[in-house]
C-alpha cells in the first residue's frame, strides 16, 4: 500500500459493471456528438467536412483515453473521481468550442485537449507515486507532452489550413502513440493491462448506442423546426428505419459478442488495441449519416451536393467497414455481405447527383438493410441468433 495510501488500480477483476459516474460522463458526449453532426451539415466543402472530422476524431479520443482509464483504475476513489469530472468538464468545454474551433476557439479547443491528457499524467504520477504501476503513466504523459504542444500550436496558428495541418499531425501521435502502446526507444514493450471484459465490453456497446441516439435526436430536431409535409416526413420515416437497422446489425451481430471474445481471444491485447479504432469507424458513419439526414429532412426534394452525398453514402460505408473490422477480430472472419455493402455504397456515388435527396436516403438505407437481411439468413442457417448485449 506504500506508506498507507490506498491503490487506485481496479482490485475486482470480474463482475465489474459500468460506474455511475461513467454513465454521467457519457452524457457530455451527447453535445459533443450533436455539434459535430450540424457542424457536418452546414458544410459545404471537403475542407469544412475535414475540420469536422477532425473535431470529432478529437473527442473520440477523449472518450476513449477516458474508458481505457476507467477500465484499469477504480471510479470509486477518489483521485479518480476527481480526474473523470475534470475530463468531462474540459470535453464539455472543448464541445462548446467545436463550431469555432477553426477560426476563434482553437486555442480553447487545442489548449484544453493538451490540459486533459497532461492533468490525468500528473494525477496519476502523484497517485501512483514509488509503485511499478507509475511506468505507464510516465510514458502515456511522454507522448502527450508531444501531441499536447502540437495541439497548443495549432491552436495559436490564426491560418484555418495550417492549422488543420498541425491538428491532424497532432492527432496522429495521439492515435499512433495508443495503438502502438507508448513505445519509448531503449525501453521493452508496454505490456497491455488486464482488462475487465465486462466492463471494456459493456462500454463500447454503450456508446455505440448512445451514437445512435444522437441519430434520432438530430432527426427529431431538425423536422421539429419544419413544416410537414410528405417529404419531410418520408425522410424522417426513413432515418427511423436507417437507425433500426444500425442497432440491429450491432447487437445481433459481433457487437453482443464482444464480452467472450475479449475473455477468450489468445490475441486480447489486439483486440483491445483494435476495438475503438473498429467502433471509431462506426461512429463517424453514424454522425456522418445523422447530418445527411438533417439536410435530407430539410430539403428532400433537391438534389444533392458532392458533400451531402458522402455524408450519407460515405456514412454507410464508414459504418460497414468498421462492423466488418470488428467482425474479423471478434469472429475471425469478415463477411462478404459487408464487401459487398461498401461496393455497393461506392458504386451508387456517380448516380447520386442525379437523384431527389430522399431518394438518396431510401437508397442509403436499402445498402443497409441489404447487408442486414444477408446477416439474418446466415444466422438462420447457422444456428440462433445471438442475443443483444
Amino acid at each position: 500500500m506504500n506508506g498507507g495510501r490506498r491503490p487506485i488500480t481496479r482490485t475486482m477483476r470480474r463482475g465489474q459493471p459500468t460506474d455511475l459516474l461513467e454513465l454521467f460522463f457519457d452524457l457530455a458526449l451527447i453535445a459533443s456528438l450533436t455539434l459535430t453532426s450540424q457542424k457536418m451539415a452546414n458544410e459545404d466543402t471537403w475542407t469544412g467536412l475535414a475540420q469536422a472530422l477532425l473535431a470529432l476524431s478529437t473527442l473520440w479520443a477523449v472518450w476513449v483515453t477516458t474508458t481505457s482509464f476507467t477500465d484499469l483504475y477504480s471510479p470509486q476513489e477518489r483521485p479518480v473521481q476527481l480526474v473523470i469530472l475534470g475530463i468531462m468538464f474540459g470535453g464539455m468545454l472543448m464541445s462548446a468550442a467545436l463550431p469555432t474551433a477553426f477560426s476563434s476557439h482553437g486555442l480553447a479547443f487545442g489548449a484544453t485537449w493538451a490540459a486533459i491528457n497532461w492533468g490525468r499524467g500528473l494525477v496519476l504520477l502523484a497517485s501512483l507515486r514509488g509503485r511499478r504501476e507509475r511506468e505507464r503513466p510516465l510514458r502515456v504523459l511522454a507522448w502527450n507532452t508531444v501531441s499536447g504542444t502540437l495541439w497548443i500550436v495549432g491552436g495559436l496558428v490564426p491560418d484555418p489550413g495550417t492549422r488543420l495541418a498541425v491538428w491532424l499531425a497532432a492527432l496522429a501521435v495521439d492515435y499512433l502513440a495508443f495503438g502502438l502502446r507508448f513505445p519509448i526507444p531503449g525501453r521493452p514493450r508496454l505490456l497491455q493491462y488486464d482488462v475487465v471484459p465486462e466492463h471494456l465490453a459493456e462500454r463500447y456497446q454503450q456508446i455505440y448506442v448512445l451514437t445512435l441516439g444522437e441519430l434520432i435526436l438530430v432527426t427529431v430536431l431538425t423536422l421539429s423546426d419544419m413544416p410537414f409535409n410528405i417529404g419531410r416526413l418520408s425522410a424522417f420515416a426513413v432515418a427511423f428505419v436507417a437507425a433500426v437497422l444500425l442497432w440491429w446489425s450491432y447487437t445481433r451481430g459481433a457487437g453482443a459478442r464482444l464480452r467472450s471474445a475479449i475473455e477468450r481471444s489468445p490475441h486480447r491485447s489486439r483486440l483491445v488495441q483494435t476495438n475503438p479504432y473498429a467502433h471509431w469507424l462506426m461512429v463517424v458513419g453514424v454522425v456522418g449519416l445523422a447530418a445527411g439526414f438533417e439536410r435530407i429532412i430539410e430539403h428532400p426534394a433537391e438534389r444533392p451536393e458532392a458533400t451531402l452525398t458522402a455524408l450519407t453514402l460515405g456514412g454507410v460505408a464508414l459504418f460497414l467497414i468498421g462492423r466488418a473490422t470488428l467482425d474479423h477480430e471478434v469472429l475471425g472472419r469478415i463477411p462478404l455481405s459487408h464487401v459487398i455493402g461498401v461496393l455497393a455504397a461506392v458504386a451508387l456515388v456517380p448516380a447520386a447527383p442525379h437523384l431527389p435527396n430522399l431518394v438518396l436516403s431510401v437508397v442509403a438505407a436499402l445498402v443497409v438493410l441489404g447487408v442486414a437481411a444477408v446477416e439474418f439468413v446466415r444466422w438462420q442457417r447457422g444456428g440462433a441468433v445471438p442475443a443483444p448485449p
